[in-house]
């Protein structure tokens, strides 16, 4: 799931999905990190963080 909110980050969690969160819009990076999540800012480099790369 890509996701630029905390609390659907958490919903992600809770239901064992990948979580990708993106710390480019208005909610900060801080609130967004957590277990089994990936932050990124930068939408370009999404493909490469699905992919595993």
């Amino acid at each position: 799931m890509v996701e630029d909110g905390q609390y659907g980050l958490q919903a992600a969690r809770a239901a064992g999905m990948r979580a990708f969160a993106y710390a480019g819009g208005m909610t900060p990076p801080h609130h967004l990190e957590g277990p089994g999540t990936v932050t990124f800012d930068d939408t370009r480099a999404l493909p490469g963080l699905i992919a595993g790369r």
